[in-house]
């Protein structure tokens, strides 16, 4: 048994499908790096004083959530576009329906 994501459907039309790419600097305030769904910045800049603080064994807090983006593409080629996400924003935006096969 198999499950595959599917985007709901009143989510598809509002995602924010980009070609260019990316600077994958953590915190980017540019439009190409933000979350294709909410526009915020995904991950949080280096020098941001929280990471004072943060445990470097922590995995899943919403410091270390947000520091990678999910990314979607579409197309091929020349004509691929790709959507970048927070995890909490993809979840929010997508099912998983079982299917059958492995």
């Amino acid at each position: 048994m198999s499950a595959d994501f599917h985007i709901k459907p009143e989510y598809y039309s509002l995602i924010q499908w980009r070609r260019r790419t990316h600077c994958d600097e953590p915190g980017c305030k540019d439009f190409t790096c933000a979350c294709s769904m909410c526009g915020q910045p995904i991950g949080v800049a280096e020098t941001d004083p929280r990471w004072d603080a943060h445990d470097d064994c922590c995995t899943d807090c919403d410091l270390c959530r947000d520091q990678v983006p999910l990314i979607l593409f579409r197309g091929k080629g020349k004509r691929m576009d790709a959507a970048r996400f927070h995890i909490a924003c993809f979840q929010k935006i997508t099912f998983f329906r079982k299917g059958i096969g492995a």
